[in-house]
């Protein structure tokens, strides 16, 4: 049987490890805290730019109060814009893959088994 004091000196030393158990994982805590509180901090400074004043802000058009030819030449001329975009990429990728497949075959080190 184990005396009253050694029941009491095992209570104290899982009471000890405890109190340091709780004291590492509050520090961790603390430390992961402060990393996002600068993360936050960071965010702010970069989010700052998108505060601009009311004036500022470009006032919005109630497509209600537009004539019906306004929106259609908008309309059209941004189906035109995409159609232009779409072109520019079609023959860019056109060129590259030109590039890419041209080849000379008179230039070409053909292996002896094959003539």
């Amino acid at each position: 049987m184990i005396a009253w004091w050694g029941w009491l000196l095992i209570w104290v030393g899982l009471v000890l490890i405890l109190v340091a158990m709780l004291g590492v994982v509050a520090w961790i805590l603390f430390r992961k805290a402060m990393v996002l509180m600068k993360d936050l901090s960071d965010v702010v400074e970069k989010t700052s730019i998108l505060d601009v004043e009311s004036e500022k802000l470009s006032k919005p058009q109630v497509a209600i109060l537009t004539e019906m030819v306004e929106i259609r030449d908008r309309h059209e001329a941004l189906k035109r814009q995409r159609a232009e975009v779409k072109l520019a990429r079609h023959e860019r990728r056109i060129a590259r893959a030109k590039t890419i497949t041209k080849r000379d075959a008179s230039q070409m080190r053909w292996p002896k088994e094959w003539s």
